[in-house]
């Protein structure tokens, strides 16, 4: 099984992410794979797509998820310069937006942005469109 992005061959180069079987058997798309740092705990879902210069790493400590570390379901993109930290866990469908600081845990079907990222869409499931 491969990446769908062409020059992922050079991830384990540019990128610190010890556990790619694991992303490329979950689907995971890098469209630009650079600078991505990923800690190994850290539990991503399938069909996730992470851009550049993103940053999913151990910071406060969940007692209810007993982890330190991020858990990403299925289906959430994660745009540029983003850093998702702790032991926090990010629904399935959601999209981060670029820069964002991701410190608190955020429901299904939302668009998030900012730092402290925020709520600022919620996304309808039945056709992808985004509604408040």
């Amino acid at each position: 099984m491969k990446f769908k992005s062409f020059s992922i061959n050079q991830l384990e180069d540019v990128c610190c992410i010890q556990n790619i079987e694991y992303l490329k058997n979950n689907n995971t798309y890098f469209p630009h794979p650079v600078g991505i740092v990923i800690h190994p705990k850290a539990q991503i879902g399938k069909n996730c797509t992470i851009f550049q210069n993103v940053t999913i790493g151990a910071g406060k400590y969940n007692k209810v998820r007993n982890s330190n570390v991020p858990l990403i379901e299925d289906d959430v993109t994660v745009y540029p310069n983003s850093v998702i930290i702790g032991g926090i866990k990010i629904g399935k469908n959601c999209t981060i937006g670029a820069g964002s600081i991701v410190l608190n845990d955020i429901p299904q079907n939302t668009i998030v942005a900012g730092n402290p990222a925020q709520i600022i869409k919620y996304i309808n499931n039945k056709n992808q469109e985004p509604y408040e």
